[in-house]
């Protein structure tokens, strides 16, 4: 693994961890010399020398704080045209479903319906599962009425591991069944599907969907409310370039955690260019 050159810097004249800051550091130290022997040019190198320290702290004191002078509040996001959905393994989030035995059959017959009813998910409880988080992000930005596509990034199921693969197939026949075929693509497919944890197949998938998805970068929004951390984490790697928005559903909590109304969330906007690329603005 190559090892990336170190640049100088002026600060490493007291601390030098380069060849140049020691040379510089050896300078300084040589000037300071000639000042405690009473030479001429250290006792004018000294203030020189202090006039332009005091000018490049002050300098780069200004720079930092220009740097952080902006404030976070939550903000919702501008509808998008393009949703990225980040999934988890489905959870019904109800005791009268929480075994398997009960809720794979109920699942199944999802699953292989053609045109499953509202009584088919309000018998898996999809409204109170962990689905509901990406049905209120799809419902906010159809409702701005630019939402064109959708894509559901999921885990694989592997041997008796269940991926969030099905709750991919349970949130296309969803959205399915309230907006129908018209008014956005939704794309679920293998190549939006990694095995759990594999976060760098992740990276790339979403890269490639900004990049091959025809929008404009500040037209898509990354979801990262769904998936374990690891999978929020690639996402946000991918959004690090300028113009690239996420977004996660907030939900009001009291002071213990708890949900001040079952079921309300919000969409909240997160945008890291004013922390990332302020610098390069101006």
């Amino acid at each position: 693994m190559l090892t990336p050159k170190r640049q100088p810097k002026l600060e490493g004249i007291f601390a030098p961890r380069s060849p140049l800051e020691f040379v510089g550091f050896a300078l300084v130290t040589g000037m300071l010399g000639l000042l405690s022997s009473g030479n001429l040019i250290g006792l004018v190198f000294v203030p020189l020398f202090a006039i332009a320290w005091w000018s490049f702290d002050h300098w780069r004191s200004k720079k930092l704080a220009s740097a952080t002078s902006y404030s976070i509040a939550k903000e919702p996001p501008c509808p998008a045209k393009g949703l990225l959905l980040l999934l988890s393994s489905y959870s019904p989030r109800s005791a009268d479903l929480n075994n398997p035995a009960v809720l794979n059959p109920l699942i199944e017959r999802i699953l292989h319906a053609d045109a499953p009813t509202e009584a088919d998910f309000a018998a898996i409880n999809l409204l109170g599962s962990n689905l509901l988080p990406q049905i209120k992000a799809v419902e906010y930005h159809a409702q701005g009425g630019k939402l064109r596509d959708v894509w559901c990034l999921a885990t694989e199921t592997y041997e008796t591991v269940k991926g969030s693969d099905v709750a991919a197939i349970l949130l296309e026949k969803y959205l399915r069944l309230q907006y129908g075929t018209q008014q956005f693509d939704i794309h679920r497919s293998p190549d939006l599907t990694v095995r759990e944890y594999d976060y760098a197949r992740l990276w790339h998938i979403v890269e490639a969907v900004f990049r091959q998805s025809g929008y404009k970068d500040d037209m898509l929004l990354a979801d990262i409310t769904g998936g374990n951390k690891m999978m929020s984490v690639a996402i946000a790697m991918a959004c690090i370039p300028p113009g690239r928005r996420m977004q996660y559903m907030d939900t009001p909590r009291n002071r213990y955690g708890n949900p001040l109304r079952q079921g309300e969330m919000s969409p909240v906007v997160i945008d890291i260019d004013p922390i990332l690329h302020r610098q390069n603005e101006h």
